[in-house]
């Protein structure tokens, strides 16, 4: 215990176990209290004890005057570790490195600085025990709150203790939620005499008992208030301390010991204060070279100290430096802030916010540095502090033009990277009457073709309107990163409509462009929005582009080289990537990141049998998607919605959804959703084995016999078109289809499209000749991974089987189907199979488990259920952790089941059906 904190033994044993604690396994715990109830003395007593038993410190104390600057909080963190990052491994040194290089070109996405920051500090608790100290978490800025959050998370069994404080009921970013707190309250009475009389013994009873009352327990003002009594003089019984609230007494506490100091000395606070690292070097280049010598009275008032070995101002509480800026006036502000913007030349974000906070109006030079901050900040991820940034820009700009662009820009990342489309719309009405003539320009063009996408819908608009300013756009005129953007965003407009005298405008600036910077964007142009039409060179791009997607830092990256494969059956390979850019969007607030994401972890499990996943994940993305009105990316999500209805058998939901999303795709010309509702019509109509309207909707698509281009969903409709013609005796338009398919050689797009479209051929094919096309449609390797869309295909076989009288192959086909179906939920189709093996002689039930593990598939299953991870099972069989994870999703669907929760009871059922006498 420490001797000199009065009345805090039980929050001192809690301070002291979780120090220990620490020590040997990691641990986090937040101080929440009010201010003055001693949360930093706590805190430095932690520290003092951590390096005496001879730890290593690193803390930061954050600043409300910082919470605008990106990395700010974790910059003094990590400065005493500076020369300890070089020892990481390369990629995670460049990342921490990044973080003082304000030109770098490092993506600073949030996850991956929490990770490297992770990795930096187990190499360092190796040496030494480690402990992340944050006084004040509710000041910290945006990016080190993401940070700080995700690593006080993640500390078990790694000798790092992370301890912060901060207000009850303070609003700030670092989420506490899920962390041990502890709350600290006021001291008792006799504490708080204790504390008085020691400080001050000489005061009047009368006198000692209001400060008694007026304190309330809290340390701070119990130390603080008698000065305000004193600077009365004699007559201080009359004054009323009840007046004001105790923060403000407190606060007026620290003013009036400020108000006596020098003049000198409290110039000399203004600059520590607003300068916010404490760095003596910096400060002493502009406040002048007697820095130490006026700030010894505020020393010696304790005020301040002197901390680091004499290289930086620390001031004594939070408050002291809230007060020195609140003594201040606005003249003497600005005059401080200009001079320290020449301070921090080095470091343009901090330069960028000095300047503005130095300016008394307009000031292009502020302007400019804080629109160049605004950039740095999206390459960062911070999208929040770039639209921040930008639109401050905008305010300090003189001239309209350059007012109304920045602004502009300010929109685009809001609604853009941020989800932000009302505010975004609110943002381009205001650049319209500012610069009318801005008003084509490319980076307003982008903003509004995508908020009129989002908000509205309107392709043909949109088009327009981003087509135009395209028109005239090189490298010359505009960055890339601009240029990018915009071809992005028209691709989007494109892909919605459908048409393909939309594409004109992209194919015409792409081939103006010779720029890697676009590969993926132009890459997305054939595999997502034409995959019927894309070539071998382009899906061996995108398989290089997913063998190498565990080394892409960048969340926007991974989602489009996931959209890149979603049409095409390649999204299994980008699975963990895309669960790590949701976790990245996440950390970054990102809201389009999150969205494109869960849409396609969702059409991922779809596909792939495991329909509670895709559930869990539409779920989520449809309350982002609607909290942002962000409509581009809700159709998708309610689409899907539907199709999961759909295939469940849930007709009302899936036509409801449907009506809803055609009547306001038609009018607006967003095609691709009124296509992809036939498409999931289609499946209600299969599934009722009402095979007219089934032909109908799926012939909306595009005309039995064609793969229309630009229509993605015709591809996965082809065996669905097939069916139905051949149920309502189309059969000169069934094998017109299928040879349309077998042009435009969709079998060697994946494995799943070669499956359908070899069933689609058996169905037009003569009987000797389709039992062998079925089996090599079953025979498709990993088939096994589709397994609604395999069970199909069975179900398929066993008809063409009872029909031709071969009536105990096809109970076989057939009760593979009903199983299958039956564990997916597909109830409609459970039934259509069940009513086939009526027909075919057999009553339906239970059926047989034909689908064996095998011996590797078995033994992964059996580690699997234990809780050991794809890495530790990888380990103890010498595989990959990629490999041990193809291996579950072949499981998972063999076993009927979605998930790893539920491999134990699926194995228990296994051995009792081996055991003798088992069902």
């Amino acid at each position: 215990m420490a001797p000199d904190i009065v009345g805090r033994n039980d929050a001192l044993e809690i301070v002291d176990g979780f120090c220990e604690r620490s020590r040997e396994s990691g641990q986090s715990l937040v101080i929440v209290g009010e201010p003055g109830l001693g949360k930093t003395t706590l805190l430095r007593h932690a520290a003092q004890l951590w390096t005496k038993q001879g730890g290593r410190v690193l803390a930061a104390t954050a600043v409300e005057f910082e919470a605008d600057i990106s990395f700010a909080g974790l910059q003094q963190i990590l400065s005493p570790a500076v020369d300890s990052i070089p020892t990481l491994a390369g990629e995670r040194a460049s990342v921490l490195e990044a973080l003082f290089d304000p030109n770098t070109s490092v993506t600073l996405d949030r996850l991956a600085v929490a990770e490297a920051l992770r990795h930096l500090l187990r190499a360092a608790a190796r040496e030494a025990p480690t402990l992340v100290l944050v006084d004040d978490l509710q000041w910290l800025d945006r990016s080190s709150a993401a940070v700080l959050t995700l690593l006080a998370r993640r500390l078990t069994g790694t000798r790092v203790g992370f301890l912060g404080s901060t207000r009850p009921a303070a609003e700030g970013f670092f989420e506490r939620a899920r962390l041990d707190e502890y709350e600290l309250t006021p001291v008792d009475e006799q504490a708080a005499t204790e504390i008085l009389l020691a400080r001050y013994p000489d005061l009047t009873p009368a006198i000692r008992r209001r400060v008694l009352a007026v304190a309330a327990g809290n340390p701070l003002a119990l130390v603080e208030l008698p000065l305000i009594l004193t600077d009365q003089g004699h007559d201080s019984s009359v004054v009323d301390l009840s007046v004001v609230p105790l923060n403000r007494r407190l606060q007026a506490a620290f003013s009036s010991r400020i108000e006596n100091l020098p003049d000198a000395t409290r110039q000399s606070l203004l600059f520590a204060a607003l300068e916010a690292t404490g760095s003596l070097r910096g400060l002493e280049v502009e406040s002048g070279e007697r820095l130490l010598e006026s700030l010894a009275p505020a020393e010696r008032a304790r005020l301040i100290h002197i901390a680091d070995q004499g290289t930086r101002v620390a001031f004594a509480h939070p408050l002291t430096r809230a007060a020195v800026v609140n003594a201040s006036t606005a003249a003497e502000r600005r005059r401080v802030h200009a001079r320290l913007a020449e301070a921090v030349r080095d470091d343009p974000d901090r330069r960028a916010w000095h300047l503005a906070q130095s300016s008394r109006g307009p000031d292009e030079r502020a302007a400019s540095s804080l629109e160049e901050a605004g950039y740095r900040l999206v390459s960062r991820g911070d999208t929040v502090g770039a639209v921040t940034a930008l639109t401050n820009a905008s305010m300090l700009s003189p001239a309209k033009p350059k007012r109304a662009r920045r602004l502009a820009a300010a929109a685009y990342v809001g609604a853009h990277l941020g989800g932000g489309i009302a505010l975004a719309g609110d943002t381009l009405r205001e650049v319209r009457q500012l610069d009318s003539a801005h008003a084509g320009s490319l980076d307003t063009a982008v903003a509004t073709s995508f908020v009129i996408l989002n908000a509205d819908g309107d392709v043909d608009t949109a088009h327009r309107v981003l087509a135009g300013a395209l028109d005239a756009v090189s490298e010359k005129s505009h960055p890339i990163f601009q240029i990018r953007a915009a071809l992005l965003t028209l691709l989007y407009v494109c892909f919605f409509g459908g048409r393909r005298q939309l594409w004109p405008a992209f194919d015409a600036l792409v081939s103006r462009l010779n720029n890697p910077a676009i590969d993926v964007v132009v890459l997305m142009r054939h595999t997502h929005s034409d995959p019927a039409n894309a070539d071998e060179a382009e899906f061996r791009q995108l398989d290089r582009l997913i063998e190498t997607l565990d080394q892409v830092d960048d969340p926007g990256e991974i989602v489009l080289v996931g959209l890149a494969s979603s049409w095409v059956d390649r999204l299994p390979g980008c699975r963990a990537a895309l669960h790590r850019a949701l976790e990245m969007g996440r950390a970054a607030d990102d809201t389009n990141v999150m969205t494109q994401a869960l849409a396609l972890l969702a059409l991922d499990s779809y596909f792939m049998g495991q329909w509670q996943d895709s559930e869990r994940y539409l779920a989520e993305s449809l309350s982002l998607t609607n909290q942002n009105g962000l409509r581009l990316f809700r159709w998708a999500t309610q689409h899907w919605i539907a199709t999961l209805a759909a295939v469940r058998g849930d007709d009302e939901t899936a036509r409801r959804i449907t009506n809803e999303l055609i009547y306001w795709a038609v009018p607006r010309g967003v095609v691709v959703v009124s296509h992809l509702c036939h498409y999931t019509r289609a499946l209600v109509a299969l599934g009722r084995q009402d095979y007219e309207e089934a032909y109908r909707e799926a012939t909306s698509i595009g005309p039995a016999g064609t793969i229309p281009p630009f229509r993605p969903v015709a591809i996965w409709a082809v065996l669905d078109v097939v069916e139905a013609a051949v149920r309502t005796n189309r059969h000169a338009e069934a094998r017109a289809h299928v040879a349309a398919a077998r042009a435009a050689r969709l079998e060697t797009i994946s494995g799943r499209l070669s499956m359908l479209v070899t069933a689609a051929e058996a169905l037009v094919s003569a009987d000797d000749i389709a039992p062998s096309l079925f089996d090599r449609a079953l025979a498709t390797p990993e088939a096994d991974r589709w397994p609604f869309d395999r069970a199909r295909v069975e179900l398929l076989f066993g008809q063409h089987l009872r029909r031709s009288r071969s009536r105990r192959a096809a109970r076989e086909h057939l009760g593979r189907a009903s199983a299958a179906f039956q564990r997916l939920g597909a109830t409609r189709w459970t039934e259509r199979a069940d009513q086939e093996l009526r027909a075919a002689g057999q009553r339906p039930g239970p059926q047989p488990r034909t689908e064996s593990l095998t011996g590797r598939e078995s033994l992964v299953a059996q580690m699997a259920a234990t809780g050991m991870t794809n890495k530790e099972i990888g380990e103890e069989l010498f595989l990959s952790a990629r490999t041990v994870g193809a291996h579950l999703y072949r499981i998972f669907p063999k076993l009927g089941i979605t998930s790893r929760a539920g491999l134990r009871d699926a194995l228990t059922l296994i051995d009792k059906d081996r055991a003798p006498g088992g069902a």
